[in-house]
């Protein structure tokens, strides 16, 4: 007996098929763990700058301990499928972010 397994269909393909021709794409939670040196003040600045970028941030969780070089941050960000990858890209590039996964 032979199985035949559906092509994988990009998110993109279906955000578009929900939404509809000419329609904005929606924004949905994207859930990502972010790394990040400099303690409190690390998180400070990373929380201030997705601010200031306008990024919509429902959820955010921080984890710092003191005489711990690292901390990690749990955030909930509002993103289309294809600002995605642009947005883990532009905060990797941000001063004291060692990395950005989406989880």
């Amino acid at each position: 007996m032979t199985t035949l397994e559906p092509a994988p269909i990009p998110a993109s393909d279906v955000e578009r098929a929900v939404n509809g021709p000419g329609r904005r794409p929606s924004r949905l939670p994207r859930p990502f763990t972010v790394v990040t040196t400099g303690g409190m003040p690390g998180v400070m600045t990373l929380a201030s700058t997705l601010c200031e970028r306008g990024y919509r941030v429902p959820d955010f969780q921080v984890d710092v301990h003191e005489g711990v070089s690292c901390s990690s941050i749990a955030c909930t960000v509002a993103l289309t499928v294809d600002e995605c990858s642009a947005f883990a890209a532009s905060v990797r590039d941000l001063p004291g972010v060692l990395s950005v996964e989406p989880y």
